[in-house]
């Protein structure tokens, strides 16, 4: 195909790794305000909620991002898999190990301190005799935010780990991929354009509130059905844009107007959901791809991308904890960030980069080099 593409054939070096930096980052300053002010008074108040008519704010743009540049690298990560069983190692040391130990220093420490329990070995004990342990385990096993609700009581938000929620939804969409296989549709391209209309239109009928209406009822196994189709329709999205990756042409004109239609999507039509997920995307590998900008090294040190969304909540719950009478949502920002960056980068070197280097010991190894880089494994 003539004409500069949207994505180059070689899809490394590229922009992600800043992009989901970035990301991450954006979900610390959107839960500032949920929970220093509550969820009532954060869908008044964070900024991108008010820009959008309380559509949407900022931190759920950035899990929708997310789950677009899963759909994109998964995709290619499925690819260039020797098997399932290979697919799916990768899969499970890239989510579990780092979700598992962020989830018992969030019981262990976070949430003891936040109980209201003496800071002794009585008040541990009681702690612990609390907690529901049969549950907890189970929502851990599930990739689920802990099912009790008993911390940091008399605070405008009480979850002790509440953003590690869309996990079991992102895992369930790593699944989709064997799942086409099984059928013979993953090597098929207008399976996933199919697949992608199809989710699109039961969103459209979910917000239309048509079909599948909200239920806030918490389930002991899995996370709230509602959700699944959006984020199936994300994730298929950038999926759509790696398997037409050689035929989606890279222009301003059509980055102009991706960004024009967002722009109305918020302000003067609420319909950011039918917008975003190809508007967003393109704008996305727009930037991702963009050979004049040159961001391609700032992962160098590690991808700190996940640590910050697993450890990001916890931290600003006990930020919040002893400092809420003298910050309020932008400082309760300021102060998290760093300190959840540090974080981050000790679960980067302590756990998430020695299990993506047992992956080359536990998956048998492919007969070609491998082309898929740790950082493309998110």
């Amino acid at each position: 195909m003539g004409g500069r593409l949207l994505t180059p054939g070689k899809i490394f070096p590229n922009n992600l790794d800043f992009i989901r930096f970035c990301l991450a980052t954006s979900v610390i300053f959107c839960h500032s305000f949920v929970i220093y002010l509550g969820f009532d008074k954060f869908k008044v108040t964070e900024p991108f909620m008010i820009w959008s008519q309380q559509q949407i704010s900022i931190g759920t743009v950035a899990v929708n991002f997310f789950f677009i540049i899963s759909g994109f690298l998964i995709l290619k990560s499925f690819e260039s898999s020797r098997s399932t069983i290979e697919y799916l190692k990768k899969r499970i040391l890239r989510i579990y190990p780092g979700f598992i130990v962020a989830i018992f220093v969030s019981f262990i420490f976070v949430g003891f301190w936040g109980s209201g329990n003496p800071y002794n070995w009585e008040g541990y004990y009681n702690y612990f005799k609390n907690l529901n342990i049969l549950k907890e385990f189970i929502h851990l096993a599930t990739l689920q935010s802990p099912y009790q609700r008993i911390f940091f009581l008399g605070f405008p938000e009480p979850g002790l780990n509440d953003s590690v929620w869309t996990i079991q939804f992102e895992f369930v969409c790593y699944l989709l991929l064997p799942l086409f296989a099984l059928f013979a549709f993953s090597k098929k391209k207008w399976f996933f354009l199919i697949a992608f209309a199809l989710a699109y239109f039961i969103v459209f009928l979910q917000l239309k509130g048509i079909i599948f209406p909200y239920s806030g009822k918490r389930h002991l196994f899995y996370g709230n059905p509602y959700f699944l189709p959006k984020f199936i329709m994300y994730f298929l999205a950038g999926a759509c844009f790696y398997q037409y990756r050689n035929f989606i042409p890279r222009n301003i004109m059509l980055a102009v107007l991706s960004f024009i239609a967002i722009v109305i999507s918020f302000t003067l039509i609420k319909c950011v959901d039918q917008v975003f997920p190809i508007a967003g995307s393109y704008l996305l590998f727009h930037f991702a791809f963009n050979e004049k900008i040159s961001l391609q090294n700032f992962a160098k040190y590690g991808d700190f991308s996940y640590g910050i969304y697993l450890y990001a909540w916890p931290i600003q719950e006990l930020v919040n904890y002893f400092f809420y009478s003298h910050i309020g949502p932008y400082k309760l920002f300021i102060i998290s960030t760093p300190l959840t960056f540090i974080a981050a980068v000790i679960s980067w070197y302590l756990v998430e980069k020695p299990f993506l280097n047992l992956k080359d010991k536990i998956v048998k190894q492919p007969v070609m080099p491998p082309t898929v880089s740790i950082n493309e494994l998110n």
